[in-house]
């Protein structure tokens, strides 16, 4: 019987991987205060500055950094990475701290303050944290499941945003399956809060296997969002696992 190479088994293309497009809008809003990161099609972050207080731009920026950092040093520990919840607890404390260790520089002494999202990706799976209101769904065929909470950052979880209390934050944390053909919607709260599940599901039927559909679909997201009243700072990000066949 012959075996098969394992390191020709590496070279081979793989027959699925990911497409994805994210875009944002400033509505009328005088900053741009949503941030946006990826790192190698394989961990993606949201955040959205707390407008609010000052410098959430600032603020949404810093957390994204810190958290793509954060997700590239923490992953090569194999005691976080074999534990993806504790995992994502950890990316979060760390950029909290951050955020909040940022109020101590000269300028920053009124403080700031962002929500954040995670996700990663896997082969099979996704993994998602997430802290304030930004809003995700995973969308499956027909079937649309919100993987956030609805939350109001300031009156009902004081603490549930990064830069606010230097210890204590924890993240709420989803994960599941993800399949060929599964999509993943992510969307700051100007955006998701004025998007309905119907609004979803059209855009996601626009998305195809190539970024220029993906782009498109993220685009009916934003639209949607304005026609249904937004005038904030909008971002939606889609993620969609493809066969590449």
């Amino acid at each position: 019987m012959r075996l098969a190479d394992p390191y020709a088994l590496r070279l081979k293309a793989p027959r699925e991987s990911l497409v994805f497009a994210a875009s944002s809008r400033q509505g009328t809003r005088e900053r741009q205060e949503d941030f946006f990161l990826n790192f190698n099609d394989e961990c993606f972050v949201l955040a959205d500055g707390v407008g609010s207080l000052p410098h959430g731009d600032v603020a949404a920026r810093l957390a994204s950094e810190t958290a793509i950092w954060g997700y590239k040093h923490i992953r090569q520990h194999r005691y976080y990475w074999l534990d993806k919840k504790l995992f994502m607890k950890r990316i979060f404390r760390t950029t909290n701290m951050t955020i909040w260790q940022k109020r101590r520089e000269q300028g920053f002494e009124q403080g700031l303050a962002t929500t954040l999202m995670v996700a990663i990706i896997g082969p099979k799976s996704f993994w998602l944290g997430h802290a304030g209101d930004s809003a995700a769904w995973h969308i499956r065929g027909s079937t649309i499941k919100k993987l956030t909470r609805e939350i109001d950052v300031f009156e009902k979880t004081p603490h549930g945003i990064l830069g606010i209390k230097r210890l204590g934050l924890v993240p709420n944390y989803a994960s599941g399956e993800f399949r060929k053909g599964d999509v993943l919607v992510m969307a700051s709260d100007g955006c998701g809060n004025y998007l309905t599940p119907q609004d979803i599901l059209m855009s996601v039927l626009i998305a195809g296997s190539d970024t220029g559909s993906a782009t498109n679909a993220v685009t009916a997201l934003l639209d949607a969002s304005e026609t249904n009243g937004s005038v904030e700072n909008m971002t939606a990000v889609m993620i969609k696992r493809v066969d590449t066949k």
